[in-house]
């Protein structure tokens, strides 16, 4: 029998099938009896059984073949949404479980950054994970690892081969855990906040001093402090005291 377009558009996503890191992944949650949980992208449910009995599930899935799929599968066990996790509101949670497509991880990661939830253990592509929970100086870090540890405690997991999948990507993955929190340091203007981090990755390579200088030309840069120093090895913290006084 010929499968209609959809069908075929939903058998070719790379769907997990591990079972035994499925297990690991939901067992790093920590979720306990009776929590709210929200996972997007569910697919062909191999985390979602493994969520379903553990608490309050709410699953969101793009594709209407495979959320019909899910629906009759798991029945009034999970509330299920149908639609784009870019689009739809998103549901205050304790614990957020997901497999993220790699195509939209940064944008669905900061949306997920403007609603209630306490973890979150997250599957991305290698190299995203990396430079997510990068070290200040080192090769990975970057805007990303800034921005992003604003939010929260990011823990590097376990690394996932290529073979987890199916069918596979031509790249391996990597779980993290998140832990939401609020930063110790204070930013007054966060939008000035953002300009620095952005112009201080843009322009690496540069001194504190020289980069800031193309972005705000018109500020008393040489009254700020790390000026000798890159943009590349700073802390959030350090960056943020930047921003405040630029703010003035």
């Amino acid at each position: 029998m010929s499968l209609s377009p959809r069908r075929r558009k939903a058998l070719g996503q790379h769907f997990l099938v591990d079972e035994k890191l499925a297990d690991s992944i939901v067992a790093a949650a920590e979720i306990a009896p009776g929590e709210r949980i929200l996972e997007i992208g569910p697919g062909r449910g191999v985390l979602t059984e493994r969520l379903a009995p553990l608490g309050k599930l709410v699953a969101i899935e793009k594709d209407r073949w495979l959320a019909a799929v899910l629906r009759q599968r798991f029945g009034d066990e999970l509330e299920l949404v149908t639609g784009d996790a870019l689009e739809v509101e998103l549901p205050s949670s304790d614990v957020v479980v997901a497999n993220l497509p790699y195509a939209i991880s940064s944008p669905l990661l900061f949306r997920l950054f403007d609603v209630e939830w306490g973890r979150a253990v997250l599957m991305f592509q290698e190299e995203f994970a990396r430079r997510l929970a990068a070290s200040p100086g080192s090769k990975a870090y970057g805007r990303l690892s800034v921005m992003a540890q604003h939010h929260v405690a990011c823990r590097k997991l376990f690394r996932v081969s290529r073979t987890a999948f199916l069918p596979q990507p031509r790249v391996h993955s990597l779980v993290v855990r998140l832990e939401r929190r609020a930063p110790d340091y204070e930013v007054r203007d966060f939008a000035i906040f953002e300009r620095v981090v952005a112009t201080l990755f843009q322009h690496r390579r540069k001194t504190v001093r020289n980069a800031l200088r193309l972005e705000f030309p018109d500020a008393a840069i040489e009254q700020l402090p790390h000026l000798q120093e890159r943009g590349e090895v700073l802390t959030p913290a350090q960056m943020a005291g930047l921003a405040d006084l630029l703010t003035d």
